[in-house]
């Protein structure tokens, strides 16, 4: 495996730095999966030896729940046949009956989401050195949800509010570095090759109390915590936010972690993750599985990650 390179930079005026770290060409100039790269057969099985009760805790959103936190239109769910169809004189052949729906919904709209690697860019490139002529009116030609592989691999929650003390963190608060490894310190484990990292920041609680401004500044990561998560090679980085990352932004910035750790790193971001129950149960580490539909040239996908404890 090569060093990681540096991918090109472009001078954003007063904007912070982002930081010199990439994975561009790790994996060769065709690669489009990114840091899934690191779940290897070898990851995977570890994974498999974190499950020991047996027990499954659902980490993903009800699509259609009013309850849900969103972020843009509500999911569409009609019913295609229900039972009035043969109340008013559909024949049941032999006695068969059935329902079907149709749901239409935004990917990145509200409900718990994986971003594809061809989500973001900048400087008109797109991970490992794909144009931007990649995306298409019909989908991403490269980088796409469909590239990217089931996730099966060591899940880490990192707790915060619970470390802290608090139900969630402070509107507008940036999750450090620092944070992530006192967290990690505290629970007494280490960040591995292929981790999928679960931020809890406690901010679903702020959804539909008055005002709590979900949709305002919100905590959590900014670059300084996303490089110190690149470094130690994971695959996934989730939470319960909307974006994972802090905002306000930097000034001078828009998405600066969806950038880097996206763009930059290939690494997969999860948002709109319901943890609170997994934090409930005091999880530190433990078999996490997500499975994003294998939607064509897809910016990212609806999915129902769980952790098997």
């Amino acid at each position: 495996m090569s060093t990681p390179q540096f991918s090109p930079r472009s001078a954003d005026g007063d904007a912070p730095s982002r930081p010199g770290f990439s994975n561009w060409g790790r994996w060769g100039e065709s690669d489009e999966l990114g840091a899934a790269n690191h779940v290897t057969p070898d990851a995977v099985l570890a994974a498999l030896a974190l499950a020991q009760s047996g027990e499954i805790v659902p980490l993903g959103q009800v699509i259609g729940d009013r309850d849900a936190p969103r972020n843009g239109a509500e999911p569409q769910h009609f019913m295609m046949r229900d039972a009035g169809d043969f109340l008013s004189g559909m024949t049941a052949p032999h006695g068969f009956q059935s329902a079907t729906d149709h749901m239409s919904l935004a990917v990145h709209g509200g409900t718990t989401h994986l971003d594809a690697l061809g989500h973001v860019w900048y400087d008109d490139t797109l991970y490992n050195g794909y144009s931007h002529t990649e995306v298409r009116s019909n989908g991403l030609r490269k980088l796409g949800i469909d590239k990217a592989p089931p996730l099966i691999t060591r899940g880490v929650l990192v707790d915060l509010p619970r470390r802290m003390g608090v139900t969630r963190l402070d509107p507008g608060y940036e999750i450090t570095a620092a944070d992530i490894a006192a967290a990690l310190d505290a629970q007494g484990i280490g960040l591995q090759a292929g981790d999928a990292v679960l931020i809890r920041t406690g901010w679903i609680t702020a959804y539909g109390e008055e005002g709590a401004g979900y949709h305002g500044d919100r905590p959590g990561i900014g670059l300084n915590a996303s490089e110190y998560l690149a470094r130690h090679d994971v695959t996934l980085v989730g939470a319960d936010n909307s974006g994972v990352e802090v905002i306000p932004w930097a000034p001078g910035t828009v998405c600066p972690v969806h950038q880097f750790l996206i763009r930059d790193c290939g690494i997969y971001l999860l948002e709109f993750l319901d943890l609170e129950e997994l934090s409930r149960r005091g999880a530190t580490s433990f078999l996490f599985v997500a499975l994003p539909l294998r939607l064509r040239g897809g910016t990212g996908s609806p999915l129902s990650p769980i952790a098997v404890l």
